[in-house]
């Protein structure tokens, strides 16, 4: 489709910006740049597009809420009877899809993770049975539950942040062991979908949703039970006494005694 029919339905995108982008397509592997086009969901999530001149290539949807949570259809056609799967964005375990797919790994991976950020993602194509498309399932840094799994390093060769699926074997024991643990745990918050021909988009730092250091925003404050849950955390992590201990501290000795329970007999 044309960029122009996307803004026609969802408006002028809120962000916009010019990314490097590595064609891998058989016979066509060569370096391009990419327009990518970010539009805010409400404070549910995110719809991103990366188009050339004239045609979109690729789009995203990143969910940022526990509230927004669509289901999404890939693998194989409605018309084929090869593997598919819905995922539903924030409560699919990376490991479901491969195992739903019947594939012994995915096609590819991406992962790296830097001071503050972090990104990973998988790549599944099943050929003529799903259209020729290319779907990239993983975790944004900008989404929802984002760093709630922890984060991987980067597993290709020359410190490539991209490894291809059927080189997962050739990892070491610890790597292997880390990788199937992250897998069981991280929960998919963006999904890539990309046309007939694939791409790196971001090679040197790859992502399947929007630029976490891009669409950064406001947070809304918390609740008061959350309030109360993070005061505690940081109390600590200070290595602070918790707030009941500092009011009991303040309480006259008689009552102090009291809180403290009976005395054991002499």
């Amino acid at each position: 489709m044309r960029p122009a029919y996307v803004e026609a339905l969802f408006g002028e995108p809120a962000f916009e910006l010019r990314v490097p982008v590595l064609s891998i397509t058989p016979g066509k592997r060569s370096r391009l740049g990419l327009t990518e086009r970010v539009w805010p969901l409400a404070a549910e999530g995110y719809l991103t597009t990366w188009s050339g001149e004239s045609d979109v290539v690729a789009y995203s949807l990143t969910t940022t809420s526990k509230r927004f949570k669509p289901k999404i259809r890939i693998g194989s056609s409605w018309y084929s009877n090869g593997p598919a799967l819905n995922v539903r964005l924030g409560r699919t375990h990376l490991a479901q899809v491969g195992d739903a797919l019947d594939l012994p790994h995915p096609e590819e991976i991406a992962s790296w993770k830097g001071a503050r950020r972090h990104e990973y993602y998988e790549t599944y194509y099943l050929g003529n049975p799903g259209h020729y498309m290319t779907w990239m399932c993983g975790v944004s840094g900008a989404g929802h539950r984002a760093g709630e799994a922890g984060a991987m390093e980067r597993f290709g060769p020359e410190n490539s942040a991209f490894l291809r699926g059927d080189l997962i074997e050739s990892l070491s024991a610890d790597q292997r062991q880390a990788l199937d643990a992250y897998r069981a745990r991280a929960v998919v918050n963006s999904l890539m979908v990309q046309g007939m021909e694939r791409l790196n988009i971001c090679p040197e730092d790859p992502r399947c949703g929007p630029d976490y250091d891009l669409v950064r925003m406001l947070e809304k404050p918390p609740g008061i039970l959350a309030k109360i849950k993070v005061r505690r955390e940081l109390r600590r992590a200070e290595g602070r006494p918790a707030a009941w201990e500092t009011v009991r501290r303040r309480l006259p000795r008689r009552l102090q005694r009291r809180s403290e329970g009976p005395r054991p007999p002499l």
